[in-house]
């Protein structure tokens, strides 16, 4: 030993640097050091769950549906009785297409039983009966600024009229089961067609109300927009319009779209009264159409378009009993009136309010 004495020093500062080198490596391979209470807490803490492995947030629950009132009957069996359509659910105070309350309380009041309702979308996506945003209508509305539906409902229409939405349509249909409704949701571009039909959908399912689709009529106005609504929801009854399917206004023409009527259970055609030809009424007699002209506040025009094979008119202001050949005598009258009580109660609904619906 006495030999290597002279390297001792350097042999324990070697050994030295090697231990703490080897305790160097131990920590590094250890990991961080954790302190006592964040590791606790660390423990504590439950493991979160990936948001991909997350349950969808649950659906607003929607309410039972209802069922049709005991003799509920559908839109084709009523339309069947009605020679009158109110265009735009009939005029009010001079005033066509309001689409308002007073207009279809009014209609309803003079023996209409068949309303066209003209929808739109609002800027949040929500169906009002609405014919367009026009100016002077309401305040504050007009084609480049189109209100939300809260907006539109607490505005009324010419400063007097009630404004409705697609919901208050349905109570009012749930209100008034002799009725039914004929759409017209002016687009036929598909993504606006889908947003609509699929809002009008939710709205029903919403109040428990989607029977009432039963008594509704769909305007369609191309073969694709009936193949967009008919892929949203399957309606029994559609009407194929022809005012913007560039109708060529012949007899092969009519028979072609008549085929396509046929064939996809569409349960008749409106046109503009001018484009009316008496040949078209034994091709529709033999495809089983009905056909509507549009739009008509001439009685005795109207009456000359039934006599040729129309089944009804839409119109502005015309009435069942413009239409009658002979007035109806006191007694008609009378019973008429007590009908319409029994049927409807005697209780004030042509006074009834939107927030009544």
């Amino acid at each position: 030993m006495a030999r290597f004495g002279k390297y001792t020093f350097v042999i324990y500062l070697l050994s030295a640097l090697a231990a703490l080198e080897l305790i160097a490596l131990a920590a590094v391979l250890a990991g961080p050091a954790v302190p006592a209470a964040a590791a606790a807490e660390t423990a504590a803490a439950p493991e979160q769950m990936p948001a991909w492995l997350e349950p969808a947030p649950q659906r607003e629950e929607l309410p039972e549906e209802k069922d049709p009132p005991p003799g509920e009957r559908t839109a084709a069996e009523i339309l069947e009785e009605q020679r009158i359509i109110a265009h735009g659910m009939g005029a009010i105070a001079g005033r066509a297409t309001l689409n308002c309350l007073e207009g279809f309380q009014a209609q309803y009041e003079n023996g209409v039983r068949v309303f066209e309702v003209d929808l739109r979308l609002t800027a949040d996506q929500q169906v009002v009966l609405r014919h367009d945003w026009r100016a002077g209508w309401q305040a504050g509305v007009s084609e480049t600024s189109v209100p939300t539906l809260e907006q539109f409902l607490d505005k009324p229409l010419l400063g007097r009229f009630t404004p409705l939405s697609f919901q208050d349509l349905l109570r009012l249909m749930e209100q008034y089961p002799d009725v039914c409704v004929v759409t017209d949701t002016k687009f036929t571009d598909a993504e606006i067609v889908k947003l609509q039909f699929e809002a009008m959908v939710r709205d029903g399912a919403e109040l428990g109300l989607s029977y009432l689709f039963d008594r509704m009529i769909i305007q369609v106005y191309d073969q694709l927009m009936f193949r967009v609504v008919d892929s949203v929801r399957h309606f029994d009854y559609y009407i194929y319009t022809l005012y913007t399917d560039g109708f060529a206004r012949t007899e092969a023409d009519f028979r072609e779209k008549a085929d396509f009527c046929a064939e996809n259970g569409v349960m008749g055609i409106t046109m503009w009264d001018y484009w009316w030809r008496e040949d078209y009424a034994p091709i529709a007699r033999e495809k089983g159409l009905k056909v509507f002209a549009h739009t008509v506040n001439d009685p005795e025009q109207a009456l000359a378009l039934l006599a040729e094979g129309v089944s009804a008119v839409y119109t502005d202001e015309l009435t069942p009993g413009d239409l009658a050949e002979e007035p109806e005598t006191g007694a008609e009258n009378q019973a008429s009136a007590e009908e319409g009580e029994k049927d409807h109660g005697a209780d004030g609904k042509d006074t009834i309010q939107r927030e009544d619906l």
